[in-house]
């Protein structure tokens, strides 16, 4: 009996080694883990494998103990250091980007790093920012040489390139490498060029495609900062410098309030397009389509507001503009069916019935995707409203094989369906309704996903007797 109770203890001591051990073992792989992964971003960058070394942070900065930890200041003693380290090597390679993206992880965890006399991570930004701005002041007085000038016609190629493979529909990969290409046009070329504006459009509008609009807001408010560095007297004065900053960060304002306004940032949106409009009258009038259609941005979000006469008078304003530039149509388009709308929304029903008219005459021989879908639509809604059934049949269809397109842009398609939904929804037709409105639900983005849903939510809530067979083949 006492050699078996001493079997049991042995078992038991045994077991509980074990046990021991094993929970020993499951807190080393995490510990381990983060500790390899230091030690390999410190051999990639003694190597010169400078985007392995910043992953490899970058990993090992997600998987930081929480702050409750007590293991929480030793890893973040381990990491900051290196983390500086790596920055100040990018930086000295010319890839400032890279080296403000690890720095504002820096930033992040300076206040939990106990290692005296650490540098600070926020100073060293700051250094890289200016150390960038001197080094593409350099490459841009440098531009005018032969050999920069054959980079640039290089670089043009590849947006020319980029260009193909968006028509082709490859959004996403636009996207993905066109961020690298817009990197190298802004160290060479700056944000006040033409050649970058141009690519940066490319992949502006790729992100849009792939419904990706705060990514597309993201990447053009990263340009502000560069081109708003004067101020106004210096333009009333005709400086050189700061007229060439203004005529690019106009337009950029303006691109700026549109996606915001698509979003539902009204405040953000309005203070950007009224800024965008003072910068182009500042300068004298000199607008391009972006700046021009800063109002048309404008007179929609007053109209928001209720707002409708200072609305018309906004988008009135530009018309001229556009009845007199030889550029895309789809701006003059856009600017036209917002004072049209106006137009009837004020009571204003002979000048409204003449521009739609008018739209619809264009948008028949309008060969590029986008507006003249639209227009249509809101002429549908307009004879419509006038009475004439036969005439609203006649445009919608049209409005949804225009829509059924190659090429048309997401935020189009929603526009079309929507503009019918709300239309049948006037005539409280909601079983036709909701089938527009879902219709239009896959296009819209997260914002105008809320709002259609409301709709929807009303729509079935209200649902009439009309049968889904009356209604015209959607797509």
């Amino acid at each position: 009996m006492r050699f078996r109770s001493d079997v049991n203890k042995t078992i038991s001591i045994m077991l509980a080694a074990t046990l021991c051990i094993c929970a020993g073992c499951s807190r080393l792989p995490q510990e381990n883990n983060f500790n390899s992964l230091i030690q390999s971003s410190q051999k990639s960058r003694s190597l010169g494998h400078e985007d392995a070394a910043a992953n490899d942070l970058k990993e090992a900065f997600e998987k930081l103990p929480p702050r409750e930890n007590a293991q929480r200041v030793q890893s973040v003693n381990q990491l900051y250091p290196e983390i500086l380290a790596l920055a100040s090597a990018l930086r000295q390679s010319g890839r400032f980007s890279l080296s403000k993206t690890l720095l504002d992880m820096g930033i992040e965890i300076e206040p939990e790093c106990t290692i005296d006399g650490k540098q600070s991570a926020r100073a060293l930004k700051e250094e890289t920012e200016k150390f960038g701005d001197m080094e593409i002041s350099l490459l841009k007085r440098a531009d005018k040489a032969k050999e920069l000038r054959q980079e640039l016609k290089q670089l043009k190629h590849t947006t020319k390139d980029l260009s193909k493979a968006f028509l082709n529909g490859e959004y996403k990969q636009v996207a993905r490498t066109g961020r690298a290409h817009l990197e190298t046009l802004r160290k060479t070329r700056g944000a006040a060029s033409n050649a970058y504006c141009d690519a940066r459009r490319i992949v502006v509008q790729s992100m849009l495609y792939d419904d990706n609009t705060d990514s597309a807001i993201k990447l053009l408010e990263d340009d502000i900062p560069e081109l708003s560095n004067f101020k106004d007297e210096d333009l009333k004065n005709a400086d050189e410098e700061s007229v060439e900053s203004a005529l690019f960060l106009s337009p950029l304002l303006s691109q700026i309030a549109d996606l915001q306004f698509s979003m539902g940032r009204y405040q953000q949106a309005e203070k950007n397009a009224r800024r965008s409009f003072e910068l182009a009258v500042i300068l004298g009038g000199k607008m391009d389509q972006d700046s021009a259609l800063s109002q048309v941005v404008l007179a929609n979000i007053l109209r928001v507001k209720g707002k409708d006469k200072e609305a018309l008078t906004a988008a009135e304003s530009v018309m001229p503009y556009f009845d007199k530039s030889n550029g895309s149509r789809e701006s003059w388009l856009r600017c036209l069916f917002t004072i049209a709308e106006l137009e009837e929304a004020l009571g204003q029903t002979r000048a409204a019935k003449k521009d739609f008219d008018r739209l619809i005459e264009a948008a028949d021989h309008s060969a590029q995707p986008g507006n003249s879908c639209i227009a249509l639509a809101l002429a549908a809604a307009f004879y419509r409203q006038q009475g004439d059934e036969r005439k609203y049949v006649q445009l919608r269809d049209k409005a949804i094989q225009s829509a059924a397109g190659k090429g048309e842009p997401r935020a189009s398609l929603k526009s079309v369906y929507e503009t019918l939904g709300d239309c049948s929804q006037r005539f409280s037709k909601f079983s036709e309704a909701l089938g527009f409105y879902e219709t239009a639900l896959p296009y819209a983005n997260k914002f105008q996903s809320e709002s259609l849903g409301k709709k929807i939510a009303s729509c079935k809530k209200n649902k009439s007797v009309v049968s889904y067979a009356t209604m015209p083949a959607i797509r």
